[in-house]
């Protein structure tokens, strides 16, 4: 039976930029790269449980990167840890717009609707923390604010040893009160005012 591959990831606020890229770099010789726009459409599918049962899919444009991901029911509490499939949609430069469209009705006639767009702009930073690669990113949400995101990968069967690396990783930062709403719930909750309860 296979061990699947699990995103390990936490995601805190962020109050103070310029302190936040300093105490990284200080502390982990971390340097985040240019901002890159991510554009994120998702869909709604009650009868399967998106995203009533915590799943998600969504469709991303990021400059001529196009890619359709599935993530599964979180699997942790105190983490955001779920599996993650992302496959590529199209790399072909300036059929970006069409494949998206095309990609967008494939979904519908499987049943799925849009149900919201997010849009952030992205800075990532990387780095080897107990013996582990970590991505951590910078992220402005439009509408909601600032934020940070700890993400590394792992095997099931090592969910524990990389949950625990995370943990320390975010101590080490000096972050604290992690966020486990995701950025569609937080965003739709500034747009409407209303709670999402996410599971």
């Amino acid at each position: 039976m296979s061990d699947p591959l699990l995103e390990i990831e936490m995601k805190f606020r962020v109050d103070d930029r310029a302190d936040y890229e300093r105490l990284a770099r200080e502390k982990l010789g971390v340097e985040f790269a240019a901002p890159e726009r991510e554009d994120d459409l998702f869909f709604r599918n009650d009868a399967l449980g998106f995203p009533s049962q915590g799943k998600a899919l969504r469709i991303r444009r990021r400059g001529e990167y196009l890619a359709a991901t599935f993530k599964g029911p979180k699997l942790d509490a105190e983490t955001k840890t779920r599996e993650e499939l992302e496959l590529p949609l199209s790399s072909r430069p300036g059929a970006l717009d069409a494949a998206q469209d095309d990609w967008t009705t494939f979904f519908q006639r499987l049943g799925f609707t849009p149900a919201a767009r997010v849009v952030k702009t992205r800075r990532r930073g990387s780095l080897v923390y107990s013996g582990r690669q970590f991505e951590i990113t910078l992220d402005e949400l439009e509408g909601v604010g600032l934020f940070t995101e700890l993400e590394t990968t792992a095997p099931q069967s090592q969910f524990e040893i990389a949950k625990s690396a995370t943990l320390a990783l975010a101590k080490t930062l000096g972050l604290r009160h992690s966020e486990t709403k995701s950025y569609l719930a937080l965003a739709l909750e500034a747009a409407t005012g209303e709670k999402i309860d996410e599971k």
